[in-house]
Order: C-alpha cells, then sequence, then structure tokens
C-alpha cells in the first residue's frame, strides 16, 4: 500500500462507506466537508479505505466490534446509531445487535445499554423491521450459579484466580455476583455467535481503557477458544479508529504479553455456589425497593423492554436493585448519594438519564438538595468542573421539577 495515491485510498474507503451507510452514506462526509475537507478525506481514507476494507475480520463482525466500542464510548449516540444500521447493511442479523446489549449489561453496566436500546429501536423503526423481541429466559434463575461458572470457562483463560483474589477478600460477594450474574445470566446467554461475544467483550474492554486486567483474561479466553492472533490484531488495529491510538496502543501492550505466553489453561478455584435462591424472590425484592426509592412500578420498568428483549427489564429491577441496592451495608439515602456521584464521575450522554433517576430518587428516601449538591460538587477535585457544573445543572432542572413554586417564579423573572 505504500505506493498507493490518496485517491486510491478514498476510493476504496468511499466503497467501503457506501456497503456499510446504505442510502445517503455520503451525507455526513459532505457536511463535514463543508467545515473541513481535509478531515472529511482523512474520514474516508484512513477509518473505511485502511482499516475497515482490510480482509482480517468479515465485515458483519467488525460492524459488531465497532458498535461494541462506540457503546462503550458512551457519548457517540449517532455513530453508534450509523453503525448499528451499517451492522444491518452489512448483512448482522437484527437479533445479535439486541443480544449485544447483553454483553453490555455485563461488561459497561445498566446506562450505556439501556441508552442504547432506544438507538436500537430508532433503527429498527426507520427500517420498518419486523423484529420479534428476544424470548425471556426461563427457569427459576436458581442455577445460574452453575452457568456462571461454565460459561467463565468458556470465555477466559489464564490467572483468573489471581484476578479474583485481588477483591474477593474484602468483597467476597462481589466475586460472587460477578459470575452469578455478570457470567451466569448476561453472558450465558445463547444467541450470539461464540466468537462475536468472545471479540464483543475484547472490544469493550479495550475502549472502555484501564481494564488491563479483565482485558489480560479475556484476550486469553479468547486465543483459548479458538479466536486467532491476527483476528485479535485486526479488531486493535479498528479500535484505533473509534477510540484512539492511545487505547489502541494500551491494548496491544497487553495482547502482546498475552501471545507470549501462547495458549493458557484457566486457572480458578470457584467454591460451588449456595445460593439458591429464585429470581421470583430477587425480582420482588427489587420491585418493593424500587417503588419505595423512585416511586416507580417494578412491573412497569420490567414491561418497558417489551419490545426489544424483556429481561432487560427484569436484570435492572433483579439485580441493580434486588441484589445490590437492597444489601444491608449502608442505608439507602447514602447508597442513592453514592449513584449520584458515580453516574456524574462518569459524565457520558450513556449518565445524564439515570443521574436524573437517581437525583429524585436521593430525594424520595431523605436526601436534602444540600446534601445532593454538596455530593455533586465533591466531584470537581477528581472529575474536573465541566462534569461537575453539568451534574449541579442537572440537579437543578431536577429540583424546579419537584419545586413547581420555585419554577413558576423562575418563568415569571424570564
Amino acid at each position: 500500500m505504500a505506493s498507493e495515491t490518496h485517491e486510491d485510498r478514498f476510493s476504496r474507503g468511499l466503497e467501503m462507506l457506501r456497503r456499510i451507510g446504505g442510502e445517503n452514506f455520503d451525507g455526513p462526509i459532505n457536511a463535514l466537508a463543508e467545515t473541513s475537507a481535509d478531515l472529511s478525506r482523512f474520514t474516508v481514507e484512513y477509518p473505511y479505505g485502511d482499516v475497515l476494507s482490510r480482509p482480517g475480520l468479515d465485515l458483519p463482525l467488525r460492524q459488531l466490534c465497532t458498535v461494541s466500542m462506540l457503546l462503550a464510548d458512551g457519548s457517540a449516540q449517532p455513530q453508534l446509531k450509523f453503525h448499528i444500521a451499517g451492522f444491518l447493511n452489512a448483512g448482522g442479523a437484527p437479533e445479535a445487535i439486541v443480544e449485544l446489549l447483553f454483553v453490555s449489561v455485563a461488561v459497561l453496566g445498566f446506562p450505556a445499554t439501556v441508552n442504547a436500546v432506544g438507538i436500537v429501536r430508532s433503527v429498527f423503526a426507520e427500517r420498518e423491521l419486523a423484529f420479534q423481541p428476544i424470548k425471556p429466559a426461563t427457569g427459576d434463575g436458581a442455577g445460574r450459579g452453575w452457568a456462571g461458572r461454565e460459561m467463565l470457562e468458556r470465555l477466559v483463560a489464564g490467572d483468573a484466580q489471581g484476578y479474583f483474589d485481588r477483591f474477593a477478600g474484602t468483597a467476597p460477594d462481589l466475586a460472587q455476583l460477578s459470575i452469578d450474574f455478570g457470567f451466569g445470566d448476561a453472558l450465558a446467554r445463547d444467541g450470539l455467535d461464540h466468537k462475536a461475544k468472545l471479540l464483543a467483550i475484547i472490544a469493550m474492554l479495550a475502549a472502555t481503557g484501564n481494564r488491563a486486567d479483565a482485558l489480560r483474561l479475556h484476550l486469553a479466553g479468547a486465543i483459548a477458544n479458538g479466536v486467532t492472533r491476527e483476528e485479535i490484531i485486526e479488531l486493535l488495529i479498528q479500535l484505533s479508529v473509534y477510540r484512539g491510538f492511545p487505547s489502541a496502543l494500551n491494548a496491544f501492550s497487553v495482547a502482546r504479553s498475552v501471545f507470549a505466553l501462547g495458549v493458557q489453561t484457566l486457572q480458578v478455584n470457584i467454591p460451588a455456589p449456595v445460593d439458591t435462591e429464585s429470581r421470583s424472590a430477587r425480582l420482588e425484592r427489587g420491585k418493593a425497593l424500587l417503588a419505595k426509592s423512585s416511586a416507580a412500578s417494578g412491573d412497569a420498568v420490567v414491561r418497558s423492554f417489551d419490545d426489544i428483549a424483556p429481561d432487560l427489564g427484569r436484570m435492572i429491577v433483579e439485580h441493580s436493585y434486588g441484589e445490590v441496592f437492597s444489601r444491608d451495608g449502608i442505608d439507602l439515602k447514602t447508597r442513592e448519594l453514592s449513584a449520584c456521584a458515580a453516574l456524574a464521575a462518569i459524565g457520558s450522554a450513556t449518565t445524564e438519564t439515570p443521574l436524573r433517576v437517581h437525583i429524585n430518587a436521593a430525594l424520595n428516601v431523605g436526601a436534602s438538595q444540600e446534601e445532593i449538591i454538596e455530593t455533586l460538587v465533591n466531584l470537581a477535585p477528581y472529575s474536573g468542573y465541566p462534569a461537575t457544573q453539568q451534574a449541579i445543572r442537572i440537579a437543578a432542572e431536577e429540583f424546579a421539577k419537584s419545586n413547581p413554586s420555585s419554577r413558576q417564579r423562575k418563568e415569571e423573572s424570564e
């Protein structure tokens, strides 16, 4: 490719962009060209002409990895929508995109996943897809610990024991929840091709950054399960497009250490699961807590994803509220304030709506406006003033909604 001209690369990139973008594929780059012709050209030449046109991964799998990276970004909604549609244009199945959301639940959390549901709905509606919702899981959920152990063995390799030991001694329940929920509920689903699941997890972890330990285990697991070194390299080259060269270079550093070890076996000794609590028990506890904190019907939350994947709503209530928020270690007000702090610190587009929800939940369980403000101001030295100012703006808007008289005075003053 050293002797290629810009025109060669641009032409190849434009053809790849056409395959991914479908009708009106060049709309975004034409709009960009009005401001910067060079950036418009770079956007076609490097991502599409140099990277996505490489032969190492088939196009649907490349697009699934791109969607995974953009899910991890958290603030690239227009691009996420474009590439979800691009996955379908490349021949990917709608069901695979929905199943990818369950991988996102385990790796990225609920805010990123729930935000993506709206984008998926939009893409499906624009294409007038007659999508049949993913069928919910059957059974009472009491055996998820065993399912989690089995899926752990299929997804990771290397010293998983050392990984869990780093926090299991301090928070043993976290290790168990990781296996029961992360691997047993979210990742044990069989709706996504196994190689695609392995690569999607790697893409999310690498795109998130600062997840070297987990990335190392999943890279080793991918190799142990037949993913080739060349396929992993292609994924990480692609990472440079969507998360930048620093993220790609850091991920390559981890991958290089894994490649040097060759195929590894899983080293872990997990005690046999002892928790046989049923899914319905966790769900009912979650519904009760959700009603207390958010004045929201748990049934309504569960049903809110019925058109796409009913299990997503169930998982939010059952896991977030029934297993985590219902724990006894700290009182509910402190939990809600800590949730506000965590969401504000992330500061992505995917966390704005959850932040609003938890600000109101904090008020509902007894936190004062002053306590919420102090919780958010405390972020300034750690997340920066722009993130803190954004969180305070959101809080002020929610306070005004909960205090109609103050909102009316503001409107009258304007």
